[in-house]
């Protein structure tokens, strides 16, 4: 299976990596953060719940968006989660 990284304070949307074709999953869209300092290799495309369960063992904030919500929000409630970036340094 492929791997994606996820990371460290990073939050994305996975909606492309989620194959409805394969399962009816409860809901329409996932959007993922990761808040620890660290980057994490999250397995995708997605084909079943269990795959879900194993990126929220990993530590990952999972936000499972139902129909008729809106994405800006839900990746804001995740930044919210997630935590401040940590701050980059200027070696220029």
């Amino acid at each position: 299976m492929c791997k994606f990284i996820l990371p460290a304070k990073k939050v994305i949307n996975l909606g492309g990596y989620i194959v409805e074709s394969y399962y009816e999953f409860p809901f329409r869209d996932v959007v993922v953060g990761n808040p620890t300092d660290e980057n994490i290799k999250i397995p995708v495309p997605i084909y079943t719940m269990e795959e879900v369960e194993q990126i929220k063992a990993l530590g990952i904030i999972v936000y499972e968006m139902k129909a008729g919500e809106s994405l800006v929000e839900a990746l804001q409630k995740v930044k919210d989660k997630v935590g401040k970036e940590p701050e980059r340094k200027n070696y220029w």
